[in-house]
């Protein structure tokens, strides 16, 4: 049992949270102007995984409910559509950013309708002055520029795939003060995997803390992501239904028109053609009949 805590003021994305205990599928990638990235990445990922589900198990007491999985899959498996694979949570990796809205970001993470995709930017970012400054907390300080990419991985990838991990699960940024960032031994640590502040420039360091432990327990409860939201449960409901009725006009329709062309001889010998006694009433509608008996060798 987890004992209770002080009120906290936590940071979600609205509207998202994961429906069950998450499989992630890491989507396979070769890079050959970097030989060896794939497999380092893939475990950084790999034990960024099992951080969160080991943390959030260790403090809830509970196995079940934070079951979290992976698997690595080629995107040829992920885009069957006939493939048994299920991917809660997609991650994704790229050299750099390509578009001017991510490209001073380390990763990103799309989230909708229980689902997540997360792209990762592995390569090593290098930061340049040129004089630039910005007021923070009264004082001036140097602002740095992106100058250019190194063919080499990013030391932080770890931190950045577990930050994007904690956007996946549902944790929008932690708007950190300067006040709350730790420092030990010469060692400047965040209060959460999710910081995102104007001091980050002071920030040597992000790992996942017990408060984002405490995010994710108070944004699915203590044991469990595997209990369906029965509003989450409504939707899908609403859209099957919607499906189904849709498929059914459409059938009847096409039913309906091949019904008109089907030729029958009734008990009293009249050769006519089904739903032709009801649709009579136009002329349209004898020529349907008419052209009917007629493509069948019953005459008019």
């Amino acid at each position: 049992m987890v004992l209770p805590v002080f009120a906290e003021e936590y940071y979600y994305f609205e509207d998202h949270k994961l429906i069950t205990p998450p499989e992630f599928c890491i989507i396979e990638f070769t890079d050959p102007q970097l030989p060896g990235a794939e497999d380092k990445l893939y475990q950084i990922t790999k034990n960024a995984i099992e951080e969160w589900k080991n943390k959030l198990v260790r403090f809830t007491g509970e196995k079940q409910g934070w079951d979290f999985t992976y698997k690595i899959i080629s995107q040829t498996q992920y885009d069957d559509f006939l493939s048994q694979d299920v991917c809660d949570v997609t991650i994704y990796y790229d050299r750099e950013p390509t578009t001017a809205e991510e490209i001073t970001t380390a990763g990103h993470t799309y989230a909708m309708f229980g689902f997540a995709d997360i792209t990762i930017f592995y390569l090593e970012p290098v930061w340049i002055f040129n004089g630039k400054t910005e007021p923070i907390n009264g004082e001036e300080y140097e602002v740095a520029d992106l100058s250019h990419f190194k063919n080499s991985l990013d030391p932080y990838n770890d931190e950045t795939i577990k930050h994007e991990i904690g956007h996946a699960l549902g944790l929008d940024h932690y708007p950190a003060k300067i006040s709350e960032i730790i420092e030990q031994n010469g060692i400047y640590t965040a209060p959460s995997i999710m910081t995102l502040s104007e001091n980050d420039f002071l920030i040597d360091r992000l790992d996942i803390t017990d408060y984002d432990i405490r995010s994710i327990v108070n944004l699915y409860g203590e044991d469990r992501i595997n209990e369906w939201n029965v509003w989450w449960l409504v939707d899908y409901l609403v859209i099957v239904i919607i499906i189904l009725i849709i498929i059914y006009f459409v059938k009847r329709k096409s039913r309906k028109k091949e019904i008109n062309f089907v030729p029958l001889t009734t008990d009293e010998g009249t050769k006519r053609c089904i739903r032709c006694s009801r649709l009579i009433s136009s002329a349209g509608d004898s020529d349907v009949c008419n052209t009917c008996l007629q493509k069948n060798g019953f005459g008019v």
